[in-house]
């Protein structure tokens, strides 16, 4: 004889209970915890200070995310040790995709080359997305005596002490591509002003650094604080279009793509980490977004999982031997 049981849609009986538990059991843990995911508030931690360029890009992507999962998506500031302090806490959260991590040039392709004792392996962290690149402009003072980027170069080749930059960090993308402009250039000497968070821009307004090579210092040239002598960019930034590259002025090698992406401790469930990029994808397709994006001075990039990797991969292979010839290495 067959036994019902009632439930809110009726009566159900218990062969179709059992069906039902079977099916249940034979599902993959990877699509129940896809299902299921996001079952709380969502951290993206950041490793740049609360304010800093990175925070618009993370909040332009947040808020479409927490939209379309219905759980809030936190941004939580975890700077320093260019990167290192995020990216170590992130690599030993929990892998349930509930702690996130914003990726940049410096914490998945530079500090493995130039930190010796880094205590996490970012080659286990799993890619969530790519969520865009930007480009970095070498900017003076607006009422600076530097009109061009040889005026730059021949006054720190004369300076007796050199010409002061400013960096968010020691090994940072900043720090990098200065060392690597000055030995491209011929300078024999600079002095490196590392910081913390945006005060570098400040200073530079102040006449208290004599130039940066920086993304979101362009922020600055829009308002007329700063000007741009170039872009480190392999062609001219779309929005920008009247600052000549570092290639039309002669230093072709002298070119960085900074990214920003998200990445997850490693044993993050695969099915979370597609779920996440699907929407990434999707976002980042979207024709306003990509405007908006553009006006940060961010390149959207719709990118797979394995299309980020890869992308990580060139720019981590790239940099490798440039880091070994400028002798930039850290404890």
């Amino acid at each position: 004889m067959e036994c019902f049981f009632k439930s809110e849609k009726g009566l159900i009986s218990r062969r179709k209970l059992n069906t039902m538990a079977v099916l249940s059991a034979l599902m993959p843990a990877s699509s129940m915890a896809q299902a299921e995911y996001p079952s709380r508030p969502v951290k993206i931690i950041s490793p740049f200070p609360a304010g800093a360029f990175t925070d618009g890009i993370a909040r332009a992507y947040t808020k479409e995310l927490q939209d379309r999962l219905g759980q809030p998506f936190i941004l939580d500031h975890k700077p320093g040790a260019s990167t290192n302090i995020a990216t170590s806490f992130v690599s030993s959260a929990p892998a349930d995709g509930h702690t996130l991590l914003i990726s940049t040039l410096a914490s998945h392709s530079l500090n493995k080359w130039s930190y010796k004792n880094l205590n996490y392996d970012v080659e286990k962290m799993m890619s969530v997305g790519m969520m865009g690149v930007n480009a970095f402009y070498v900017v003076v003072r607006s009422d600076s005596p530097f009109n061009s980027l040889q005026d730059l170069i021949k006054a720190a080749k004369e300076s007796p002490n050199g010409l002061a930059y400013g960096s968010h960090g020691e090994g940072g993308a900043n720090h990098v591509v200065t060392e690597l402009f000055r030995t491209q250039a011929g300078i024999g000497k600079l002095i490196h002003v590392p910081y913390k968070g945006g005060e570098s821009h400040r200073d530079l307004i102040a006449g208290r650094l004599d130039f940066m090579i920086d993304g979101a210092a362009i922020n600055q040239v829009i308002g007329g604080r700063l000007k741009a002598l170039a872009v480190a960019y392999p062609k001219r930034w779309p929005t920008q279009e009247k600052i000549p590259t570092m290639a039309e002025s002669g230093y072709p090698e002298v070119t960085i793509a900074t990214y920003f992406g998200l990445s997850a401790p490693a044993g993050t469930p695969v099915a979370i980490l597609e779920k996440l990029n699907s929407h990434m994808r999707e976002i980042a397709r979207d024709a306003d977004f990509q405007k908006r994006m553009l006006a940060m001075n961010v390149q959207a990039l719709p990118m797979t999982r394995q299309e980020t990797d890869g992308f990580i991969k060139l720019q981590t292979d790239k940099w490798k031997p440039i880091l070994k010839s400028l002798n930039i290495s850290f404890e």
